[in-house]
């Protein structure tokens, strides 16, 4: 477990071939270390040691009280005892706090490594529908607006911006945002591309840091844009897939990697393509950690159920209990639905700006390297929150619940990265001077309920 993005990559990858031939391909997920031996219990006032597994060993009585038992792997912390059953000494694992929490100083003694922990790096890609109805001024709406442009995609009113002037905006003003985040790169997808239903795995801006140059670059080519086109939605998902994938095999990137769909229509140019884009490419692109944002813009009604879908597939849906059934063309809400918005600039800044949030503000943190060489012991590491002014605190391992409704932090499912987890992700968020450390060697403070 180490810096670099570990994937194994065992299963079919995305070809070069057709779209009609595009999958997807797989990762892996990270091994715990065993346990060990149970730890013995001690008399004379000198507490037990628990080996990794084990359970901490409790003092026996003595005239001037025991030290405290000494905790590895995920056991039961040992107390120790003066002559009236005292508290423990420095070392000692707190007694009821599984997983061997430290006692005073403990962390001091045992501790191999301390260091500020690493943002993981986030890589965003944006893929942005230019076909000709984003000529159209939004409906904010206006039901017979949507219609007419449905039928001639152009735009009505010239004193009011089209959606595609809406959508450049909005995008320019999310870069601005990401662009202050040391850990952001960015690249630019559009679609369709040189013909009527033309796509590319090759972006229009190549993702890379997001700095000052790069912001531009993206600016620029969304300033130059005349809506045309059709809606290949398939193809332009399916490839775009495909250049990240190579890219995260070939090592050019690495970290948080995802797709940001936005379409203001359905599929119009390779509906036979749906059902494996469905099936295969969206949950294969979640194996290479790969995830996919959409924005329904107004126009997208009947792409509900697709654009649901994808959300769903592509681990980014608005809700646990959102619809994604496919019962109906037009019925769907896992993504970012904006066909009923009266106010599509500000509804779509607001998505952009969740989408950075979720995406990019995250508490993914890299695991550090073992200074001593050989993987790091899972069950040895620990998690401090120094904010802004105030004194250290622990955020304790917390496996007790699924991410969004736990408190304290969790291994990613590769076992790469540790992340934070509600209230403890929102607090370090929120305190742009405060620093998050990881500490290997001392036993994992846990969360017990």
């Amino acid at each position: 477990m180490g810096d670099a993005l570990k994937m194994p990559w065992l299963r079919l990858g995305w070809l070069g071939l057709s779209v009609a031939g595009l999958i997807g391909a797989c990762g892996s997920s990270g091994n715990d270390n065993p346990g060990g031996e149970t730890g013995g219990s001690s008399a004379g006032g000198e507490g037990g040691t628990s080996a990794s597994g084990g359970s901490g060993g409790t003092a026996g009585t003595g005239t001037s009280g025991g030290s405290g038992g000494t905790l590895a792997l995920g056991g039961n912390g040992g107390s120790s005892a003066s002559s009236s059953g005292g508290s423990s000494e420095p070392g000692g694992g707190a007694a009821g706090e599984e997983g061997g929490a430290p006692g005073m100083g403990g962390m001091q003694s045992c501790a191999e490594t301390n260091e500020a922990a690493k943002l993981v790096p986030a890589n965003l890609l944006f893929l942005i529908d230019k076909s000709g109805s984003m000529n159209c001024n939004p409906p904010e709406g206006d039901a017979a607006v949507n219609a007419r442009c449905a039928e001639f995609p152009v735009q009505e009113d010239p004193n009011t911006p089209s959606k595609w002037e809406v959508a450049s905006s909005a995008l320019a003003d999310a870069l601005g945002t990401l662009a202050g985040q040391s850990n952001v790169s960015a690249g630019l997808t559009l679609f369709p591309q040189s013909n009527t239903c033309g796509v590319s795995a090759d972006p229009v801006v190549e993702i890379a840091k997001l700095d000052a140059t790069q912001k531009r670059a993206m600016s620029d080519v969304l300033d130059g844009v005349s809506p045309a086109g059709e809606t290949p939605i398939a193809g332009a998902t399916i490839l775009a897939y495909q250049h990240l994938s190579d890219a995260l095999r070939a090592g050019s990137l690495r970290g948080n990697t995802f797709v940001v769909l936005m379409t203001d229509g359905a599929e119009t140019c390779k509906q036979s393509e749906l059902p494996k884009l469905l099936a295969t490419d969206v949950p294969h692109a979640r194996d290479f950690n790969i995830r996919t944002f959409v924005i329904g813009a107004p126009g997208s009604e009947s792409a509900r159920s697709l654009l649901s879908q994808i959300a769903w597939e592509g681990g980014t849906a608005t809700t646990a209990d959102c619809d994604h059934s496919d019962t109906a063309p037009d019925v769907g809400d896992c993504h970012f639905d904006m066909t009923t918005s009266k106010d599509f600039a500000k509804d779509l800044n607001a998505a952009l700006q969740k989408i950075s949030r979720n995406a990019v503000l995250t508490c993914d943190y890299d695991v550090p390297t073992n200074p001593n060489g050989g993987g790091v012991d899972r069950s040895k590491v620990n998690v401090t929150f120094e904010p802004g002014g105030g004194k250290p605190e622990t955020i304790k391992l917390d496996d007790t619940a699924s991410c969004d409704q736990a408190n304290g932090w969790q291994y990613s499912e590769d076992g790469s990265k540790i992340v934070l987890c509600g209230d403890a992700c929102d607090r370090v968020q929120g305190d742009p001077d405060g620093e998050v450390r990881i500490e290997l060697g001392c036993p994992t403070i846990r969360v017990v309920r």
